[in-house]
């Protein structure tokens, strides 16, 4: 009889456009999670029609089973003690998805005021700030952010607020890294 090995934890990232999802896989990753972007889940799937939006192909109205299916096998493939999914735009889905996993499993949404996503994206892509505000909103709008909010209330495990600089959202992220997986202590820097 072989040994099994415990299922990764599993974090899923949420949240606004422009809050910093991207950042938080990115340093999560750097702490040895495997990083999951959701749309190469979707592109894989066969179910549902493909879709563009902002220039990235996607897929939408795909079977739920499916893309759990696909999510589990992509998740099991790494010896990472966490895997981390970005970014969820469903809060169904979400939830579905840390209710079907084996392991632990947090849902985090990350969200800043309007103000600094809008200096955050100007800057970032040397655009005015009126066509900057333009973006998030009509990114926001198609995500249905606005509308899912109080969804994501309930079901988010942590909910951050990013406010402040980028060592006090990484820290935040090292607390949530270590409280998907007990296993792992969180490492103070030098």
């Amino acid at each position: 009889m072989t040994a099994q090995t415990a299922p990764p934890g599993l974090i899923l990232l949420a949240g606004t456009s422009e809050s910093g999802k991207s950042t938080a896989g990115n340093h999560l990753a750097q702490r040895g999670a495997q990083r999951i972007k959701i749309r190469t889940i979707l592109l894989a799937l066969t179910s549902g029609t493909e879709v563009r939006h902002e220039g990235v192909t996607t897929r939408e109205g795909f079977d739920t089973g499916e893309f759990l299916s696909a999510l589990h096998d992509r998740a099991r493939t790494e010896a990472a003690d966490v895997a981390v999914v970005e970014s969820f735009i469903d809060a169904q889905l979400a939830h579905a998805t840390k209710e079907s996993w084996p392991g632990p499993a947090a849902i985090v949404f990350i969200t800043a005021a309007e103000p600094l996503r809008v200096n955050r994206l100007a800057a970032a892509i040397n655009i005015d700030h009126t066509a900057a505000r333009a973006l998030i909103k009509a990114k926001d709008a198609r995500k249905r952010v606005n509308e899912q909010l109080p969804r994501w209330r309930q079901i988010a495990d942590h909910w951050i607020d990013n406010r402040h600089d980028l060592a006090h959202f990484t820290a935040t992220l090292d607390d949530v890294y270590a409280a998907t997986c007990p296993s792992i202590t969180r490492t103070e820097p030098s």
